[in-house]
C-alpha cells in the first residue's frame, strides 16, 4: 500500500469479465485505465464499444455511444461511496482502506493478495468481497465479488507506475466533452 501511495500516476491496459447470474455468456471488455492522485480516475474502454467513465475529485461523468452528462457525486452518497472506495484502493491509503474494510492480506514469492471484506452496511448490500493481488506495486487482477452471486475479475496488463503526467496529458484524459471520446 505505500508503494501505491507514492505513486505519481499510473496507466495499465485491462482485460475485464462479468459474469451475471441471468445471463448465459459472460461480457468481456478491453480498455485503459489512468489514475492520478489523489482523486483522478478515467476508465477507457475499447471493446466491445468504446465508453468513458471520468471521476475528477467530486465530478463523475459517463459516457458511451448513446451521450452520457457529467454527474455531482456529493448529490448521491451511494455512488459516491463507490467511487470513493476505489480511489481509497488506488491511493494506497492504508488507514482509510482499514476504516471501510476488513483487511487480510498475505504476500510471498509469487506476489501478494489483498482481500476486502465491506464494514459499511450499505456497501454490504452490494459487495461481498474485492480481492486485488499483483507484484510489487501493481495490481494485475481484482476480483468483486456482489452478494448476489455475480463477479467481475479484472486483469491489468502493462500496468506502468510513477507516470508523470503534463498538463496537455490531463487536459486530454480527463476532458468530459464530447471531443475527448475514447479513440
Amino acid at each position: 500500500m505505500a508503494g501505491m501511495a507514492g505513486t505519481s500516476g499510473v496507466v495499465a491496459r485491462f482485460r475485464e469479465v462479468k459474469r451475471i447470474a441471468l445471463l448465459s455468456e459472460p461480457l468481456e471488455s478491453r480498455g485503459t485505465l489512468t489514475f492520478v492522485p489523489p482523486d483522478r480516475l478515467a476508465r477507457v474502454t475499447t471493446e466491445p464499444s468504446e465508453t468513458r467513465l471520468v471521476i475528477d475529485g467530486d465530478r463523475f461523468s459517463f459516457r458511451d455511444a448513446t451521450g452520457g452528462d457529467a454527474v455531482d457525486l456529493s448529490a448521491n452518497p451511494i455512488a459516491r461511496e463507490v467511487v470513493s472506495n476505489f480511489i481509497v484502493l488506488f491511493n494506497g491509503d492504508l488507514e482509510e482502506l482499514s476504516r471501510r474494510y476488513e483487511p487480510h492480506f498475505t504476500s510471498g514469492p509469487e506476489g501478494w493478495r489483498l482481500e476486502l471484506i465491506p464494514r459499511d452496511g450499505r456497501l454490504r448490500e452490494f459487495i461481498a468481497r474485492v480481492t486485488l493481488s499483483g507484484r510489487g506495486r501493481a495490481i494485475e487482477r481484482m476480483e468483486l465479488l456482489e452478494t448476489g452471486g455475480d463477479r467481475t475479475t479484472t486483469w491489468f496488463e502493462e500496468v506502468r507506475t510513477d507516470v508523470a503526467f503534463d498538463d496537455e496529458d490531463l487536459a486530454r484524459i480527463f476532458s468530459t466533452r464530447d471531443s475527448a471520446a475514447p479513440r
